[in-house]
Parts: structure tokens; sequence; C-alpha cells
């Protein structure tokens, strides 16, 4: 977006202002996370967020100001010792001054910068500036760091606005689902209660998910999403082939086989043929086969992707196995922020994961 009342006179001054300040304020914030409780340390990272906001008003680049001055709150609630700078809340301060540092090089370069990723980014440090204590802001801070490496923030998602299946259609796709998934458990016994614990698991996810979408739909996709393997040879049941090998083509085509399948019976049942297509691609493009739109998923997909991730990681497995299979897939999800899914799920599945755990 570009904003017409910034002075491009000045703006060069003003980053080079900035570029002197960060340094310093990344040095305080890291030196909290040493001695939280250092009251010179928190006073001087807010005279360097202070004057950062005041460089950006003094060429009145304005949306960025209102940006910093977001993280100033939080800085004041450091001041206040409502919560300290955690390690958690000193990166997610940091993440988000990476974020100005891009929106002033645009604004220099191009005269405009993304202003949707700026304004979900400002939502989340405000969720974080109300924290009332350590845990609520280390959670906060959290979704800060997952969503500040997020690709489909502030992307809408129009496949989520589809209409649910109708009820007499999907009573008869339900019906055949469990069915081919009995069959399916009936050829690799190793899967026998797969069905039940991803359903259980999808639908907790659901409840806490803030993009949540029709349990109807979630239900039938759960019971159709693998049904696409029966036409798989028994060899690709035992484990997944490798890239490029004679059977991989086969595999990586099973979610489309088995929401041609739904279709086929049931043609008004699109919402949860799309979740089952999609659930195999993930988000940061690597899946597969990965979608090479780069589309945002259905949020169905994406949670049966967890699904799938979590009974991988804790099939066969029990007690202190368990919870660490638990832990793994916990890892796996939310492991280096490079994740594959978006902010609001990492922070539902981690809190279902926990209860699992």
């Amino acid at each position: 977006m570009e904003d017409q009342d910034v002075d491009y006179e000045l703006l060069p001054d003003a980053i080079d202002e900035v570029r002197e300040h960060l340094p310093l304020l990344e040095h305080d914030l890291h030196q909290l996370v040493r001695l939280p409780g250092a009251v010179d340390l928190v006073a001087s990272a807010f005279r360097h967020m202070h004057t950062i906001k005041g460089d950006f008003a003094y060429c009145r680049a304005n949306r960025i100001a209102e940006f910093v001055h977001r993280l100033e709150d939080v800085l004041q609630c450091l001041r206040v010792r409502t919560f300290e700078c955690s390690a958690l809340v000193a990166e997610a301060l940091l993440q988000s001054m990476d974020q100005v540092g891009e929106m002033m090089q645009a604004l220099a370069d191009r005269r405009s910068f993304d202003e949707g990723r700026r304004l979900a980014l400002i939502e989340l440090i405000e969720q974080l500036a109300r924290a009332k204590a350590q845990p609520e802001a280390d959670d906060a801070a959290r979704e800060i760091l997952t969503a500040a490496h997020d690709e489909w923030l502030g992307l809408a998602d129009e496949s989520a606005q589809m209409a649910s299946p109708l009820p007499d259609s999907q009573a008869r796709a339900l019906v055949l689902g469990r069915q081919l998934a009995a069959a399916l458990a009936e050829r690799h016994p190793a899967w026998h209660d797969r069905v039940a614990y991803q359903l259980k698991l999808v639908l907790a996810l659901n409840q806490r998910y803030r993009r949540a979408c029709h349990p109807d739909a979630l239900t039938l996709a759960v019971h159709w999403h693998d049904v696409g393997l029966l036409a798989a040879p028994e060899r690709v049941l035992g484990g997944t082939p490798l890239p490029g090998s004679g059977d991989w083509l086969g595999y990586i085509g099973h979610p489309a086989r088995a929401a041609e399948w739904l279709l086929t019976v049931a043609p008004d049942c699109e919402e949860a043929a799309l979740i089952v297509r999609q659930h195999h691609q993930w988000a940061n493009g690597k899946g597969f086969p990965p979608d090479p739109q780069r589309r945002p998923l259905h949020p169905g997909a994406q949670m049966l992707a967890c699904a799938d991730l979590v009974y991988e990681r804790v099939s066969g497995l029990a007690g202190e196995d368990y919870r660490r299979g638990v832990l793994r897939a916990v890892f796996e999800v939310n492991g280096g922020l490079d994740t594959r899914f978006d902010a609001a799920l990492i922070n539902a599945f981690q809190a279902v994961a926990r209860e699992l755990g």
C-alpha cells in the first residue's frame, strides 16, 4: 500500500537515524533476557524504541510509526513489570522490528509496503501488550514469532467459506468412508485405530482453532483422506516410497484419488473433498504434491495434516515413549519457525498436544 503522506525528502534521514538505534535496541533486548530485572536496560530499550517511532513520525511515515508504537506498548509492560523480557518476548520484539526494517526499505525503494502483513501483526502485538502475566505473554509472543514467518499471514481463505455438504449426501458418504477406511486398516493392521485417533485430534483442534470449519466436513474428510491408498500395492502401505521411485507418483496421488472417489459418490460434498485433496499440500510448498499456485490451504486440510503427523509419531507407543512422541510431533510442527502451518493452528496444536501428553 502506498503511503501518500510520507515526506520522501526527509525519509532517508529518518532511515539513517533508525539504523543507528536498531542495533542498540537489539543489544538491550538480548541483555534483558539475561538480566530481566535490569531497570536501566528496560529504560534504554524504551528510549531507543521511542526514538525510532519519532523518526518515522518526523517524515510522516505514520503507518510504520503506529506499528512501532504498538511495540512501545509492549516495552511499557516491561517497565511496569507486568511481565518480564523472556527469550520469547525478546525475540518477538526483535522479529517485529525486522518487519519494520522490511517496511522501511520497501517504502524507500517502492513508496509502498505490505499493509496486510502490518495490520495482522499489529493485532498480535496488541494481544501481547494486553497480557497480564508471564505465561500469557509468552503464548502471545510465540504467536507473533510464528506469524512473522507465516507466508499466508493476512491472506483471505476463500475455500473456508464453501458450503457444508448436504446432510443426506454426507450420511451416505460417511457410511461408505467408514467401510473403505476399515478395509484399508484390514490391509494395513498398524492403522487399526488410525481413524478414531485422528478424528478425536482433528475435532479437538477445530474447537481451538480460530479458522474453524464445519465439523461434519472434517469428520467426512478424516474417514476418506487415505482411502486412495486402497489402489496402491502392498509394498506402498508398508512405508512411504522414495521420491522418484516407481511407486512415488502413485503414492502422492492418493489424496486426489480419494477426493475423486468421494465426489463420485456424493458430488455435493465439495468441502470435504477439498480438505482431502489438500491434506498433503504443506503451506510452505514442500508437500507432495506441492500446489504450484501456492494458494492458502483450507483450514481443515492443515488440521488433518497435523493429525497425520501426530499419528506417525505416536502410533504404537505407550507411557513415556508416547509423551516423547507427542513432543517430537510438536517440534516437527513448530521446529525452527520454518513452519508448514500457520500461527493460530500451531498454538491450537500445542494446547491439544499438552492434553494428549
